[in-house]
């Protein structure tokens, strides 16, 4: 065969092929298929109006000691057992008089400062900071054994993790410093006051 035969043979099937492919996307006979431009969102319900009733009062049980509570009990005592004893002249005059009861006044309260994200500032006594955690609980547990407020906080994750011993968190700082001269007297440790955030 001739190289020229072979060149049309293979242009034939080349267009041939095109043709099968091309054929059904130029002569495509089936409609276009539209797409809605309109929502297709319900629409909202109609708002139906309703009244609340207005409370009324409230029927309650009469108290204990009150004139209805009273007059709903038999009368099963005579008079002469509910009368109050009379008393004299000469024994009122004679009687001390009582002093009224005097309220003692309220320790004054410091006000409670807070931080910037309005929490209250929280000061402690740190008595150390320990890599182990069971020298931190033996400290904890001699400062409560002393009678102190003591926990322990972790700090850290990890190799970096360390075990802080606090005492007495309060919120006023002067008292924490109070704190610490009988801390140091009682457990020979000199702490120092630093803010506490639990």
């Amino acid at each position: 065969m001739q190289e020229s035969m072979k060149h049309r043979l293979v242009g034939a099937a080349v267009l041939v092929g095109l043709g099968v492919i091309a054929w059904p996307v130029v002569f495509d006979t089936t409609p276009v298929r539209e797409i809605s431009q309109r929502s297709q969102i319900p629409r909202a319900p109609a708002e139906q109006a309703f009244e609340v009733a207005q409370p009324g009062p409230v029927a309650l049980p009469p108290a204990p000691d009150s004139a209805a509570l009273r007059e709903q009990l038999p009368d099963t005592l005579p008079p002469e057992a509910v009368a109050e004893p009379e008393v004299s002249a000469p024994e009122l005059a004679s009687a001390p008089a009582k002093a009224p009861l005097a309220r003692p006044a309220p320790d004054p309260v410091a006000p409670v400062r807070t931080d910037a994200r309005a929490l209250p500032e929280q000061w402690a006594l740190q008595l150390g900071v320990f890599s182990a955690r069971d020298n931190a609980l033996e400290l904890r547990a001699r400062a409560e054994k002393a009678g102190f407020h003591a926990l322990v906080q972790t700090v850290g994750s990890g190799p970096a993790r360390r075990y802080r011993v606090y005492a007495e968190p309060k919120l006023d700082r002067a008292a924490v410093q109070r704190a610490a001269v009988s801390v140091q007297q009682k457990l020979g440790i000199k702490g120092y006051v630093t803010r506490y955030y639990p």
